[in-house]
């Protein structure tokens, strides 16, 4: 049985479980420049510009930020 053990720990290893991006927790989030409070999302980057888009969970704004 141990050579089955040291097989299975030789194979590939499992993939990472990807994360939701509304699991995120606050050390993650930005500050709302609309209501002030720590609860904006990263939902997007720009690629021809350093800007990042923000939607705050509490008062809907999204807003755009420098990278």
């Amino acid at each position: 049985m141990s050579a089955r053990n040291g097989d299975k720990a030789a194979g590939s290893p499992r993939p990472q479980p990807r994360r939701n991006a509304s699991m995120k927790n606050s050390a993650d989030r930005e500050v709302c420049p609309k209501c002030g409070r720590p609860n904006a999302r990263l939902i997007g980057r720009s690629e021809t510009f350093p800007v990042l888009y923000l939607r705050c969970d509490d008062c809907n704004h999204t807003s755009v930020a420098p990278a």
